[in-house]
């Protein structure tokens, strides 16, 4: 099998290539692509550090470093769980969330650009492969999980 045929060449190879093109954008915001996701998946009441690490698929100690940067720049604030003082919450600043809503203008602009530029058909069967292949890979993570 040469690369083509893989699946994980073609979508590690996109993903690069849409990470890129976020971080140009990002970049005249002074920030990043991760940034941008971060904000995207921090809700209005505040959502708990730990649950973002594996929505953004980053480990710990790279998300901790992030978040002290973005609240660094004053994009995000970390407030203590009121139920359980070893947690923390992350709320978005009012500069987090003008940003935010450029992130979300940014995806909205991108995913727009590819339905246009694609038949409607072949963007219908790209869903329905891709939820395929997660439901394959739970499969496959839950036989590994089970050998173990």
């Amino acid at each position: 099998m040469n690369k083509e045929q893989l699946f994980e060449f073609h979508i590690r190879n996109n993903w690069f290539k849409i990470s890129r093109y976020y971080n140009q954008i990002a970049a005249k915001y002074d920030m990043s692509f991760s940034w941008g996701f971060i904000m995207l998946n921090i809700e209005k009441e505040g959502t708990p550090s730990t649950s973002l690490g594996p929505k953004m698929g980053m480990e710990p100690t790279s998300l901790s470093r992030t978040l002290k940067n973005m609240e660094d720049k004053g994009y995000i604030e970390r407030r203590m769980d009121p139920d359980d003082k070893r947690k923390s919450i992350v709320f978005l600043t009012d500069e987090g969330v003008e940003l935010r809503k450029k992130a979300r203008d940014v995806v909205i602009e991108f995913n727009q650009k590819l339905y246009s530029a694609l038949p409607k058909t072949k963007v219908d069967a790209f869903f329905d492969i891709m939820q395929r292949i997660d439901v394959q890979l739970d499969k496959f993570l839950e036989e590994k999980n089970n050998e173990l």
